[in-house]
């Protein structure tokens, strides 16, 4: 029997169908609109305009961002009026204009927020002397004295121009505190949304797969997911916004992530235990992944952009545009993408039954008035991909099919005046997520049309999951010894669902709460110590299906997490920082009870249910060295985990599915290493950047040598060359990875190899608005096997050579 594949009826070990996709779709979407009503006001008032038209410009005296307010200083005392038109641009990239940056008019304390084409203006500005300042994220700020006529006279013009850049040390990370301060105590990088455009790819796993401390694993190009530092699956947290996806690759290392790179503004990574604010299970690190749909901060009138990619090693194409309508005290955002790609290729062949096809969107509105800001947004995600199952079989194929509905809300509370409270904000993510693990088999149909028949669809797995959180945090002013800090509760749910033929878990039903608290110290001038505790509790109860009839296990499971740091910047541009950390891990569902094929995983995975949580101790220390010239960081880390579950391999095979048998297996373990890079500019508009980085992972057991884990990633090595003088850039990257001989009982060793990737791109006109990215990989078409990839016991190369273009519009 061949069956829909997104709407399934009742079936022997399956779920019971889902409601239409569709349906929810429009009962979200109407939730947006409503919230769009009440947040609009303005749009009935005749308020719509472009930018740069009229009351579409930004003006003056108008406060996008709560973190940003200011109290007005009393005006001079003026008879006549006039205007300021200005435009703010960047020199180091060819004179662009800067969208976003924040304009202050002193005295008055006036603020407004540059558009799209990095213009801005004040209305009613008094005759006399003024000073404008400017200010951007990574750039040092520009203050410039001007002089207003009155009496009619036309209105004052001015362009402000940023020269010279902050050491990157200065950028705030949300994702390290939630103090909102640059001050880190474990090493992180941000990736913006010119960086991520220039390494688009089709997952985010393989876009991060190079960075400092960053791998990826993968089961084919769809389901590559970001490694950091050895530790994958759920021990690596995903979140996008800044809270859990609700997807199933929050909890399994096989699953894909539920986004489309295409949606992505801004990627955070921190590497090192980051359990104090996010909860059980982040033993490895955090990547953040920003879409921007609830902006903080906005001009009046329209700006968006358009974006579409094409590449050759699978002959992808893709298709992206976001838009953002901003008023005075409300916003609203729309962006979809569209992606469709054919089978990867090799340097051997095609590699059969890898091709994608996904879409998505995402609306939303956010209003702000008098330091409240709150804002909602409804997006959506419907994707399907294949995943190599018997590369000698071109008559098998499996399919994976997901959707996710989404539902985001924020709130953010600044006070007007200066309070041992300085802030609230509360993040709310509700999720639908559906998945289906399909299997087909074909037949060959008549000589002259050569074509393939479908002679049967199998639905071998599905879940059905809902799942939400909601996190609160208060930021407080001094307290005693505590120069800041902030309090907070996390609550999270989730109900798992498991059918289909061959369903190798239970189904799960889960509850957690948390209290936390972040505190900062000052030491003295440029020194600080941070400290913070977390408390979690979570009950867990299992779910029965056909293959589990029997599943009805309790387990309840209290946690403390906790850290403390110490940052010094001893002098310009020097940073040395260090974390003790304790974090705690519960075992999935599928560490605990799996027992059967996962066509997902390319194994016959077998579970433990007398697994215990794990606990890890670690220590992380940096060092940093910047300046207009060079930067260089030097990073360490040493993990002790104890009941650490490695996905083992047996050396067996199921003699039914043909899969590798995989033991889940409790361990002691460390985890040591460390990461090295080095940035000098060696002129005015070329950079010279390499890296270096390192983990080994080892089975700890008492009276007995130490063994390896299995799937650690090999050392590895990066040198970048980059010139850019502004109109456009060129660069060229050379990676080398080594050896991993040192391997798991059971596993495979893989060579090393050396890939040469270049890229090159133009800012067609001055102002940046159009660009051209060409970018190529594997250059060389270089025959090399991923030690991190678990298709068919890595017995398939990595991707060929590949040619990637990418156009980019700004509006």
């Amino acid at each position: 029997m061949v069956m829909d594949r997104r709407h399934p009826p009742v079936m022997q070990g399956g779920l019971r169908a889902p409601e239409p996709a569709s349906t929810l779709r429009v009962g979200f979407l109407a939730f947006t609109l409503l919230l769009g009503a009440i947040s609009f006001p303005g749009a009935v008032a005749g308020e719509w305009g472009g930018a740069g038209e009229g009351k579409g410009a930004p003006e003056g005296r108008r406060v996008h961002s709560a973190s940003e307010a200011a109290v007005p200083s009393p005006l001079p005392d003026a008879a006549d009026t006039s205007s300021i038109q200005g435009r703010v641009v960047d020199a180091l990239q060819g004179g662009t204009p800067v969208p976003g940056a924040l304009v202050t008019l002193g005295p008055s304390g006036w603020i407004t927020r540059t558009d799209g084409e990095g213009r801005f203006h004040f209305e009613d500005v008094p005759a006399g002397e003024w000073a404008l300042q400017a200010r951007v994220e990574g750039m040092q700020p520009v203050r410039k004295q001007i002089r207003v006529r009155g009496g009619g006279f036309d209105p004052t013009k001015v362009e402000i121009t940023f020269t010279e850049r902050l050491f990157e040390l200065d950028a705030v990370v949300a994702s390290l505190s939630p103090l909102r301060n640059p001050i880190g105590y474990q090493p992180a990088q941000v990736l913006d949304r010119e960086a991520l455009a220039r390494r688009l790819g089709t997952s985010v796993g393989s876009m991060l797969d190079g960075e400092p401390g960053v791998a990826m694993r993968s089961l084919g190009p769809a389901p590559a997911r970001p490694v950091i530092r050895g530790f994958d699956g759920d021990r690596v947290l995903v979140l996008e916004n800044g809270e859990r996806m609700g997807d199933l690759a929050e909890t399994a290392a096989d699953h894909a992530l539920s986004v489309d790179p295409l949606s992505l503004r801004r990627v955070e990574v921190v590497r090192g235990p980051a359990s104090l604010l996010y909860g059980a299970s982040a033993l490895g690190g955090v990547v953040n992944l920003l879409t921007g749909d609830l902006p903080e901060s906005w001009a009046r009138g329209w700006s968006g952009s358009m974006t579409t990619q094409g590449a050759t090693v699978n002959r992808s194409g893709a298709l992206s545009g976001d838009v953002l309508l901003g008023g005075d005290e409300w916003a609203g955002t729309g962006r979809f993408s569209l992606r469709k790609t054919g089978d990867l290729r090799t340097p051997e062949s095609r590699l059969p039954g890898t091709g994608l096809s996904s879409m998505d969107g995402q609306v939303g509105a956010v209003r702000e008035h008098r330091g409240l800001r709150v804002g909602g947004s409804f997006s959506f995600l419907d994707r399907s991909y294949g995943i190599p199952e018997a590369l000698d079989d071109p008559n098998e194929e499996v399919e994976i099919a997901m959707e996710r509905q989404a539902l985001q809300g924020r709130l953010d509370w600044t006070p007007a005046e200066a309070g041992w409270v300085e802030g609230v904000e509360l993040r709310l993510n509700a999720a639908r997520f559906f998945q289906q693990e399909l299997e087909r088999e074909f037949g060959v149909g008549t000589t002259e049309s050569r074509s393939r028949i479908l002679l049967e669809e199998d639905v071998e797995l599905e879940f059905l999951q809902h799942g939400a959180t909601l996190t609160t945090t208060v930021r407080h002013g001094p307290l005693g010894p505590f120069q800041e800090g902030a309090l907070g509760i996390a609550l999270r749910g989730r109900n798992l669902e498991v059918g289909g033929e061959e369903a190798f878990t239970p189904g799960v039903r889960a509850g957690t709460a948390g209290l936390f608290a972040f505190q900062e110290i000052p030491l003295g001038e440029g020194t600080r110590l941070q400290f913070g505790v977390r408390g979690e509790g979570q009950r867990s109860r299992t779910l029965p299906n056909d293959d589990f009839p029997m599943a009805d296990e309790d387990r309840i499971s209290l946690s403390l997490s906790g850290s403390v740091g110490l940052n010094w910047r001893p002098g310009p541009g020097w940073e040395l920082g260090g974390q003790l950390a304790r974090a705690h891990r519960n075992p999935s569902v599928e560490e605990l009870f799996a027992n059967g094929p996962h066509l997902g995983a390319g194994a016959f995975e077998v579970g433990n249910p007398e697994l215990a949580d794990e606990v890890g101790h670690g220590i992380d220390l940096f060092l940093r060295r910047g300046s207009e010239r060079f930067s260089v960081e030097v990073a360490a880390f040493l993990n002790q985990i104890s009941g650490f579950v490695a996905f083992q391999p047996t050396g067996r095979v199921d003699e039914d599915s043909g899969l590798p048998i995989f033991q889940y297996d409790a361990t002691d373990a460390r985890m040591l290493g460390g990461e090295a890079t080095l940035s000098a500019q060696v002129t005015t508009s070329t950079q010279v950047a390499a890296g270096v980085d390192y983990v080994r992972g080892d089975r700890i057991r008492s009276g007995s040598a130490a063994s390896p884990l299995p799937t650690i990633p090999p050392l590895r090595g990066r040198l970048d060359l980059r010139h850019d003088p502004g109109p456009g850039w060129v660069g060229v990257t050379l990676r080398a990875v080594s050896a991993q001989n040192r391997v798991a009982q059971g596993e495979e060793s893989t060579g090393g190899y050396v890939l040469l990737d270049g890229d090159a791109g133009i800012r067609i006109d001055p102002s940046g608005r159009h660009s051209v990215i060409l970018r190529v990989e594997n250059a060389t078409n270089r025959l090399y096997r991923d030690h991190l990839s678990r298709v068919e016991e890595r017995g398939f190369p990595m991707p060929a050579r590949n040619l990637s273009l990418v156009y980019r519009m700004r509006f």
